[in-house]
């Protein structure tokens, strides 16, 4: 079987013809052309595409080099558009905390600096450095969240309570809890529904009781997805009662 590995018969094809369009477009450039006064009757006549043409050609005109009438590779060029080793760093020290990549995302984001790759770019980043699977050991440090002062970070989460909680009474009730992570201080308030603006109230009700006994300002709220503390499209949180109150107060919502 003849081996066609080595024939250049598609390439000698490709520059010849190129040859012969660029000496036609320039001579209907200079206005010399027998037969074409404008360009685009050059372009219809030759069935050509201007802007691919004009592509190729101001390629060749810069450089000088015929190859670059040939068609290049198509798609990103990946040596130019990967991370420097530094802010690869940065993504594996968040992996060491047990972040997923949107977490990562999310974090590198509020970082003052250009390096914001999206949640895929930095799945490619994990894979390349066999990371893109939690070990057993990471997961544990996922589970626990440290902070380093009171107020960092707060914990929120309704509860169902039993009919029977209070003697006497039968009848729906739930419980909000508002817990500071770092003291493990904590305040609940008893509600008679889980609706958001109920659990709007509640909730400033507790972090301002936590504020003004123990001096415990939040900077961030983690929160499950529960209806209540926000809505189902991201497009709505203003009006959402319990999202636009952290946006009102300055303090961060995390889920």
């Amino acid at each position: 079987m003849r081996n066609i590995n080595n024939d250049l018969t598609l390439k000698r094809n490709y520059l010849s013809k190129y040859r012969f369009l660029i000496s036609e477009y320039e001579q209907v450039k200079r206005g010399e052309h027998a037969v074409f006064r404008f360009a685009k009757d050059f372009y219809s006549a030759h069935d050509t595409d201007a802007r691919a043409f004009l592509k190729y050609y101001n390629l060749f005109k810069q450089s000088g080099n015929e190859l670059d009438l040939l068609p290049g590779k198509r798609g990103p060029k990946y040596g130019s558009r990967r991370p420097s080793p530094a802010d690869e760093q940065q993504v594996l020290a968040l992996r060491d905390r047990g972040c997923n990549k949107f977490e990562i995302n999310s974090q590198l984001k509020q970082k003052s600096n250009n390096f914001t790759p999206s949640p895929s770019g930095i799945y490619n980043i994990l894979k390349r450095h066999n990371r893109n699977r939690l070990k057993p050991a990471d997961r544990e440090v996922k589970v626990k969240i440290i902070k380093e002062r009171m107020g960092q970070l707060g914990h929120i989460d309704c509860h169902h309570l039993s009919k029977s909680v209070i003697r006497g009474q039968h009848r729906k009730l739930y419980l909000l809890c508002v817990l500071d992570d770092y003291s493990r201080l904590a305040w609940a308030q008893v509600m008679e529904d889980i609706t958001a603006l109920s659990t709007m109230f509640t909730a400033m009700h507790c972090m301002q009781t936590l504020k003004r006994e123990f001096g415990i300002q939040f900077e961030e709220i983690i929160a499950d997805n529960g209806p209540e503390f926000g809505p189902s499209a991201s497009l709505n949180k203003k009006n959402h009662p319990f999202e636009r109150m952290l946006m009102e107060t300055g303090i961060k919502r995390r889920t």
